[in-house]
């Protein structure tokens, strides 16, 4: 083979391994590449003037008009507020807005991702005011046993290699529509967080009312349980009363979730009883049963006699004495009792006197 073939040969071998390199090589990561009113990734920015970009920021990097970008996955939404002032971090205007979805560092201790984290870039631009940006989360990424409630926004210090919690009162969480929107002033990694720190629970506020009751009267006790961590739980709280369990209740509550729990105790005898519900202690006294008088009331109305005025007085007049009757002469009995004593005269005389002589 002739040389002249040969180099031709290999200038056609060396043409086919760079085209074969170039198949080969990786693709470069998405990248959604804002261009003043959101061009995407691939399309050409607009003309710019002034330094601005897209005709939407002036030479000093104010925005003329709201702007919003969006991430190629739309969980991501950031809106720029007309009149705000945004800058790189050696102070030129803001030429550009890219998101990026990533992977960053591990979340802070009782931290977990969700799996919403984005690289805001250029890092390091700042904006005066604020401006917001708005996530969409799936609640299939809450991990058990919390709520949106439980959500947070953060974002990653280069400076300091920490994860910095944003204040909650500059965070919204929509549980209706999904979204978690806060309001940010730079540029750098940014991920929707939710608090995982396990249950743990307190008890205070013992109170027992009244103090001092009679057998067989009821007295309340009552105790705040509160849950200090971020997943839901349950805990028994139980009731001692002279070192004996008498009564206990499950309570289940979610996280940083306070409730007031009660008991209701009625003893038969007089003491003093010592009071336990899970460590707090206190007492109350039974008093024995005061025994109070009886007092009848009438039923029979009151009358009140009419007022009578007497005469007064005089002297007391004998009564008189009537003038005494005789008393008639009982002839016939008189006449009667001679007869019986003439007859029993006469048989008397006749027994003993005539009699004897015969």
């Amino acid at each position: 083979m002739k040389k002249a073939d040969i180099r031709k040969w290999a200038k056609l071998a060396v043409i086919l391994a760079i085209f074969a390199t170039l198949l080969l090589l990786p693709k470069p990561s998405q990248l959604q590449v804002a261009y003043g009113q959101g061009y995407g990734y691939g399309e050409p920015p607009p003309p710019t003037t002034g330094g601005g970009t897209g005709g939407v920021t002036t030479s000093g990097g104010v925005f003329t008009k709201e702007t919003t970008f969006e991430s190629d996955d739309g969980n991501l939404t950031l809106t720029i507020p007309k009149g705000t002032v945004g800058q790189t971090r050696a102070g030129d205007p803001l030429a550009e807005v890219r998101i990026t979805r990533v992977h960053p560092q591990a979340p802070p201790p009782d931290m977990s991702f969700i799996g919403l984290n984005y690289d805001l870039e250029p890092d390091g631009a700042i904006f005066d005011p604020y401006i917001v940006v708005t996530f969409v989360y799936n609640p299939d990424w809450i991990p058990s046993g919390l709520g949106p409630e439980s959500l947070t926004l953060g974002y990653y210090d280069q400076d300091t290699q920490q994860w910095v919690m944003l204040d909650a009162e500059n965070i919204t969480i929509d549980p209706v529509t999904n979204t978690i929107t806060a309001e940010i002033s730079h540029f750098t990694y940014y991920s929707v967080m939710a608090h995982t720190a396990p249950s743990e629970f307190t008890i205070s506020g013992l109170t027992i009312s009244p103090t001092a009751i009679e057998v067989a009267e009821q007295s309340t006790i009552s105790a705040v349980v509160a849950n200090t961590g971020d997943i839901s739980g349950n805990t028994k709280v139980t009731l001692k009363i002279n070192g004996v369990a008498v009564s206990s209740k499950i309570i289940k509550l979610a996280g940083h979730e306070s409730e007031t729990v009660s008991f209701i105790t009625i003893q038969g005898k007089p003491g003093s009883y010592k009071v336990d519900i899970n460590g707090l202690s206190g007492t109350f006294t039974v008093n024995p049963v005061a025994v109070k008088p009886v007092v009848i009331t009438s039923t029979v109305p009151s009358i009140t006699a009419p007022a009578v005025e007497y005469p007064a007085p005089t002297a007391p007049v004998p009564p008189a004495v009537p003038a005494p009757v005789p008393t008639p002469t009982p002839w016939v009995a008189i006449i009667i009792s001679l007869v019986a004593t003439v007859t029993v005269a006469v048989i008397i005389v006749w027994y003993y006197g005539f009699r004897t002589q015969y």
